[in-house]
């Protein structure tokens, strides 16, 4: 059985990959790490050509380009680069994880392959609880079509272990139809793509952060500080963040007691796979901050802390923010216009 990681990235997100892959062989993982060319200037780290493959898009086979073209045709919201991921699916590994650059390793990513059996897809996050805001613009709709749970298997394609099948190229191909069918319903980006195809496709899909296994959100931004995410590391963690909570109050009660009867009680060390910054635009010391800068040495960590701090305390990393979802608006709108 082959498997290994797949990472895209070129130099613009270099320091992040750098990162990753430092966290990745710091927990003790020794999987094979395949690097696809984002596009633009390639990565030119020592630190990361040494423990990658790396890979273009022109290594792959002409059926593997054509799939990416098809799936460019609806989603008009990613650059291509990030379409570069389901290249993955054509590569000569059974099983692989794919993973966002802007990721830290928590855990030793072997141990995911334990639950690989019987599923097509396992994950850890709980993109759930959104109840598919970030991937349709019609959600309800989705409910309607596929079912009232349907939004409960929404799936952060950030990090993701795949179980390769055939069938799943023909499913993200039929998703395509379906975007194409329903263009008013699906956000344009790759995550809501895949969670259609698991859905027209039946996949059988795995994800830890809900009962009976209960692991810790993924994401960067339920943590405080990184006090709040060594504390719940420890266990007897209540989840209350904002989304849950959401998610949570929208539940029936037979649902809820289902939920609960489910869940595990609260353990010692809670496991927690990854943590996945997923994009800053917040005032504040977040938890990641303290990890995305493990590979530097103790003055160049102090001098990247620093740059990301002013930029909070000045406001600049909430322009920036700001900036970029005014700019998405504008673009969508043109598009519309076309």
């Amino acid at each position: 059985m082959k498997k290994g990681i797949v990472l895209v990235a070129n130099l613009n997100s270099q320091w992040y990959c750098e990162n990753l892959i430092y966290s990745i062989r710091k927990s003790g993982c020794t999987l094979p790490i395949r690097l696809i060319h984002f596009g633009g200037e390639p990565v030119n780290s020592k630190n990361i050509l040494d423990e990658v493959e790396f890979l273009t898009v022109d290594d792959f086979s002409e059926e593997a380009k054509a799939f990416i073209l098809n799936l460019r045709n609806v989603l008009t919201d990613c650059p291509m680069g990030f379409l570069y991921r389901f290249l993955s699916w054509y590569s000569d590994w059974d099983e692989f994880i794919y993973a966002d650059n802007d990721i830290v390793a928590l855990m030793n990513w072997e141990r995911l392959f334990d639950f690989a059996e019987g599923y097509d897809l396992v994950h850890a996050d709980t993109e759930y609880t959104t109840i598919g805001i970030y991937n349709y613009i019609e959600p309800i709709k989705v409910q309607e079509i596929f079912g009232k749970d349907s939004l409960n298997s929404a799936i952060t394609a950030g990090h993701i272990l795949v179980n390769k099948k055939s069938k799943m190229i023909a499913d993200m191909n039929a998703a395509v139809e379906w975007f194409k069918q329903y263009p008013e319903i699906p956000r344009k980006h790759d995550q809501s793509l895949l969670h259609i195809a698991s859905l027209l496709g039946d996949w059988k899909i795995l994800n830890l952060c809900k009962p009976p296994f209960n692991w810790l959100s993924s994401w960067s931004g339920d943590y405080k500080n990184s006090l709040d995410l060594i504390h719940a590391i420890q266990g007897g963690y209540i989840q209350n963040t904002s989304s849950y909570n959401n998610w949570n109050s929208k539940l029936s009660d037979e649902d809820k007691k289902r939920y609960n009867q489910e869940s595990i009680s609260p353990s010692l060390n809670v496991p927690i796979s990854h943590l996945h910054y997923s994009g800053r635009g917040y005032i504040g010391n977040e938890s990641i901050d303290d990890l995305m800068f493990s590979y530097q040495n103790n003055k160049k960590k102090m001098m990247s802390l620093y740059k990301i701090h002013s930029s909070d305390l000045f406001y600049i990393t909430y322009i920036k923010y700001q900036f970029k979802r005014i700019r998405r608006k504008f673009n969508q709108l043109y598009k519309k216009q076309q």
